[in-house]
């Protein structure tokens, strides 16, 4: 089978807020401000300065006692969004839904949002072409993509999020400096998508974390 890769934006940004789910309001329900699993704290609109902080919104279902999986030797930490215990992550990725049941030969293009919350109190720094897929398979995990990237740093502010934004089929969706648009042709089964960076904005001295998040593929 073909896979393939869709990347198209370059360049390194300063990323603004913008993104994950929030328990941290008054109770009610985020208002989605641009597509699934996506939202701003408690429905402030995106670069607005606030003191709530998000918080991961742990589905309980699909991953429950799935082991969290490490890819990297060269990082201090792991974080996997399905085995998150409490609310006190600083960096997770969380996706937008754990069951990924996309269609082809048809006028849509369903996507899986994976997007990056960053509640450290400090700087995210990272390479977001440097993100993988890895296949679970009987043997292990195994990586499916990608082959190659390119290597501009972006830096995540506290309080601010990046999206990858994955299809199996090129998405018409347009690139921008908070946002990748992937498209990768992924057969049924149990994917993990990764990425790592460093606490602190820089590549020197600081903390670096392995973020983690389990998806299943139904086609």
């Amino acid at each position: 089978m073909k896979r393939r890769t869709v990347l198209t934006a370059l360049g390194t940004a300063t990323v603004a807020t913008a993104g994950c789910l929030d328990r941290s309001g008054d109770g009610s329900t985020p208002t989605d401000t641009d597509g699934p699993g996506r939202s701003d704290r408690t429905g402030t609109p995106p670069g607005t300065a606030t003191d709530e902080r998000r918080t991961p919104t742990v589905p309980s279902g699909r991953f429950d006692g799935t082991d969290c999986p490490g890819f990297s030797d060269s990082v201090d930490r792991t974080v996997c969004y399905h085995a998150i215990q409490d609310d006190a992550a600083a960096v997770w990725i969380e996706p937008d839904r754990e069951v990924f049941e996309p269609t082809t030969g048809d006028d849509t293009v369903e996507t899986i949002t994976l997007t990056l919350c960053n509640e450290s109190g400090e700087p995210f720094g990272l390479n977001p072409y440097a993100w993988a897929i890895q296949r679970r398979t009987a043997d292990g995990w195994e990586r499916v993509a990608p082959e190659e990237w390119i290597e501009p740093w972006t830096t995540v502010d506290d309080g601010g999020t990046y999206t990858w934004r994955l299809s199996v089929e090129t998405h018409p969706s347009p690139d921008r400096d908070d946002h990748l648009t992937l498209a990768e042709d992924l057969e049924s089964g149990v994917y993990a998508f990764t990425i790592r960076g460093s606490l602190g904005g820089e590549t020197g001295g600081a903390t670096w974390v392995e973020c983690v998040a389990l998806f299943e593929v139904d086609r």
